[in-house]
C-alpha cells in the first residue's frame, strides 16, 4: 500500500510540475547536435578531487540488481546457485557483492583532450624519393605501456617524425591487440549510424563500447559521450544510467557544462532531494566562484539549499521553483492524508 501511494504521489508531482502553466513541458530530440569536449580548462584536477569524488559515488548509487544484471554477451549463462546462509554468513556475502560492485562502478577517467603529436625528429632530403611507402619503428618491448611506446615514422619526403595518435592507436592494436578494439573507427560511431543507436536508447552499450575503443581524452571518445550524454538530458531519461559506471561522469558532464537544471527537477519529482542536493554541491566544487557557494546554506535543509542556488544559479528558475513548490505541496497532502487515515482506524 505505501509503495502504491508511493508511485501515485511521484507521478502526481511530475504531471502537477509539466503541465502547470505548460511551463516544463519539453518534447524529445533523436539527437542533440550540441558537442562539449573538455579542451579548454583541464577537468582531471576536479575529477579526481576526494570531495568530487564521494559526491558522484553517492549519486551513482549501489544497486545490486542493476549491477549485477545478466548482460547478452554471446556468451553461455551459468546455472543460478543457491544456498541456505546464517546472518553472519549473508553479511559477509552481501559484503564480497559490495567489493564487486565498486569494481565495476569504478568510473572512466574524465581528461582533457590530448593536444596533436607534431614532433620532428629529423629532415633527410636525401632519402627523398627513396620510397613510396611510409616505413614505421616501433618499440616492442613487453610490458611497457601502448601510452608510453616509442613509435617513430618515416615520410616518403625523408622526414622523421613521431607518430600520431591515430597512427599509434593502429600499430599499437598490431603489436598489442586489445579484445574488442577495432582497427579503425567502428561503423557505429558514424553520425547517421549513432544517431540510430542513440535513438534505441542503448546509452550503456554506446558508453562501454566507447571505453573499449577510445582513450579518455581521444576527441572521438569525448564527442561520443557528449552526444550520448547531451541525448539523456534532452530526454530526461536519467535513471538509465543509475548503478552503473558512467553516471558520475554524466553528473559531471551537466554540472562541467551548467546543464544540470532538468536534472535536479527531476530528482525532485523522483522525491530524492538528498541526491539533488549532492548535485548542487558538485555544481558548487567544480565551479567554486558561483554565487549559490557564497552562501554556505547547510546542506542538511535541503528545501532550503535548492531555493539557494535556483535564486542565483539556475538557468531554469521558474521550472525549478514550480517543481518545489509542487513537491511542499504535496508532501503536505501526504501528511493530512495520512493523518486522516490514522485517525479512520483510530475510530474502528
Amino acid at each position: 500500500m505505501a509503495g502504491l501511494c508511493r508511485r501515485t504521489f511521484i507521478e502526481v508531482l511530475r504531471n502537477s510540475t509539466e503541465n502547470r502553466n505548460g511551463l516544463f513541458f519539453q518534447t524529445s530530440r533523436l539527437c542533440s547536435t550540441s558537442i562539449n569536449r573538455y579542451d579548454d580548462k583541464d577537468p582531471a584536477p576536479y575529477f579526481f578531487n576526494p570531495k568530487v569524488q564521494e559526491v558522484l559515488q553517492k549519486v551513482t548509487g549501489m544497486n545490486f540488481e542493476k549491477i549485477f544484471i545478466r548482460k547478452k554477451e554471446g556468451k553461455e549463462l551459468k546455472v543460478p546457485k543457491y544456498e541456505f546462509l546464517t546472518d553472519e554468513e549473508l553479511q559477509e556475502k552481501l559484503q564480497v557483492a559490495r567489493f564487486k560492485a565498486e569494481k565495476l562502478l569504478q568510473m572512466p577517467p574524465i581528461l582533457k583532450v590530448r593536444s596533436p603529436i607534431e614532433k620532428v625528429l629529423s629532415h633527410d632530403p636525401a632519402l627523398k624519393g627513396y620510397d613510396t611507402a611510409k616505413y614505421v619503428f616501433t618499440d616492442i618491448t613487453p610490458n611497457i605501456r601502448d601510452r608510453d611506446r616509442f613509435i617513430a615514422v618515416r615520410d616518403a619526403e625523408g622526414t622523421l617524425r613521431c607518430a600520431t595518435w591515430e597512427e599509434r592507436d593502429r600499430i599499437n592494436q598490431i603489436y598489442n591487440p586489445q579484445p574488442g578494439k577495432k582497427m579503425g573507427q567502428p561503423r557505429m560511431f558514424i553520425d547517421e549510424n549513432l544517431k540510430e543507436v542513440l535513438s534505441r536508447e542503448k546509452y550503456e552499450f554506446i558508453l562501454d563500447r566507447a571505453c573499449v575503443q577510445y582513450a579518455p581524452d581521444d576527441p572521438e571518445y569525448q564527442r561520443v559521450t557528449s552526444l550520448t550524454y547531451e541525448t539523456i538530458e534532452s530526454r530526461r531519461s536519467f535513471d538509465v544510467l543509475l548503478s552503473t559506471r558512467h553516471y558520475g561522469p554524466f553528473c559531471f558532464y551537466l554540472a562541467w557544462n551548467k546543464k544540470l537544471d532538468n536534472l535536479i527537477i527531476y530528482l525532485i519529482q523522483e522525491e530524492r532531494l538528498s541526491d539533488a542536493v549532492a548535485i548542487v554541491q558538485l555544481f558548487q566544487l567544480l565551479h567554486p566562484a558561483c554565487k549559490s557557494a557564497a552562501l554556505n546554506m547547510d546542506p542538511e535543509n535541503h528545501i532550503g539549499y535548492i531555493k539557494a542556488y535556483m535564486e542565483t544559479d539556475c538557468l531554469r528558475q521558474a521550472q525549478l521553483q514550480l517543481a518545489l513548490q509542487s513537491y511542499q505541496e504535496l508532501v503536505q497532502e501526504r501528511i493530512i492524508y495520512e493523518k486522516s487515515i490514522q485517525a479512520a482506524h483510530g475510530n474502528l
